[in-house]
């Protein structure tokens, strides 16, 4: 089996920019509902949150359908059941049952500290705090949950596609992928069928679930990319192209970037609707260009420049899921001790980030790299020898 290093350093990638997102939300002038509000913010700050919103997901997603098709072809369909079980399912109920109680915590401990506050939460729901309201959360490890319902939907289909006579279609779909990888016609293309399940959405983006109640419509925002991700690897020969003319997708993304900020911002700051459906359509199909931009710009920067093995690299790779799964509660409380500080806000964000990301990266070493932890999350790792020394 062959070792995408570029995409596994993009998925390591995509897990590591989530500390530093929830680590930048506190930070926003828009009060979107966090734990805190620190009395430092900045607008760029929230330029930064939503570009990463429209890419950082999708990518693990995409990611997340081209190594499952990879391991249902290893290791068949009840393999692919244990393999995803062993490394999705158990660290999601394990890191969950500390989770919830302890982000209850911390947002009435943030909230207290906030008082009355302005909230904007972008069409979705902000969780009650009130016991007598409260529902349970996954957190921020909703995207395990509706990743381990996407990864099912897609067995099903490859299971049965297996038993019809498919041949000539999977052929057509085999050269149509080649030709919009090849003529850079992906984010043009897929920007339709994304388009078409941001148009259930509240707003022009997708909603990020705060309940366990499956939400259909971001089941099927997210099963366009693993699809994507899924038949990729099919030919996973064509990866090796989005290395390649990344100017491309960089001049989409420019020229899309300011004017569809505006209509966003508009939207976010007075709740107004656009004048028309034609209207609406068109920002839709605008808002899933420059996220699908977004996607194969990362992506084939990971493609182009992180395809050669580094030690350092694969070590990060290695970290990037323990370091997510662990993260959200460390960066609140750090958010909330420095949130009163009359420092600038750079310099509280770099202190919030600095801690914690060397707390998940030293528990990560001292407790999970060399255990069943470790193995469990990214199979074992056996330590290094002692170099010999010579007399």
């Amino acid at each position: 089996m062959s070792r995408f290093h570029g995409l596994d350093a993009c998925r390591a990638a995509a897990m590591l920019l989530g500390l530093f997102f929830h680590g930048a939300v506190s930070f926003m002038t828009t009060d979107i509902g966090w734990a805190i509000r620190d009395r430092s913010t900045h607008i760029g700050v929230d330029g930064f949150i939503w570009i990463c919103h429209t890419f950082r997901m999708p990518v693990f997603f995409l990611l997340g359908g081209f190594f499952g098709r990879l391991v249902y072809l290893k290791l068949g369909a009840a393999g692919f059941i244990r393999h995803r079980a062993k490394r999705i399912l158990l660290p999601f109920v394990v890191t969950l049952l500390p989770l919830m109680p302890s982000l209850l915590v911390l947002w009435r401990w943030g909230m207290s500290r906030s008082g009355p506050r302005q909230i904007h939460p972008f069409g979705m729901k902000v969780p009650s705090l009130d016991l007598a309201e409260l529902t349970p959360s996954p957190g921020h490890l909703w995207f395990l949950y509706y990743l381990m319902m996407i990864l099912a939907l897609l067995l099903v289909v490859a299971v049965v596609a297996r038993r019809l006579p498919l041949d000539g279609i999977l052929r057509g779909v085999d050269g149509l992928m080649r030709a919009v990888i090849r003529f850079r016609l992906v984010a043009f293309v897929m920007a339709v069928p994304t388009a078409v399940t941001l148009y259930f959405m509240k707003s022009l983006e997708v909603e990020t679930p705060v309940d366990f109640i499956p939400q259909l419509r971001i089941v099927a925002f997210y099963a366009v990319y693993s699809g994507f991700g899924w038949i990729l690897h099919r030919q996973a020969g064509q990866v090796a192209e989005f290395g390649r003319l990344l100017w491309i997708p960089l001049v989409l993304v420019a020229a899309i970037l300011v004017p569809l900020g505006m209509i966003v911002d508009r939207s976010v700051q007075t709740g107004a609707s656009l004048a028309s459906p034609w209207a609406r359509v068109g920002a839709l199909y605008l808002s899933a260009l420059f996220g699908w931009s977004m996607v194969l710009l990362f992506l084939g920067a990971f493609v182009r420049w992180g395809e050669r093995p580094r030690p350092w690299v694969a070590y990060l790779s290695d970290a990037s899921y323990w370091c997510y799964l662990i993260h959200v509660p460390i960066v609140i409380t750090f958010q909330i001790l420095v949130a009163d500080l009359a420092w600038p806000g750079p310099i509280k964000y770099a202190m919030v980030m600095a801690a914690t990301v060397g707390i998940c990266l030293a528990s990560y070493h001292a407790f999970v790299r060399y255990t069943f932890i470790g193995a469990t999350l990214n199979g074992k790792r056996e330590r290094p020898l002692p170099a010999s020394v010579t007399p």
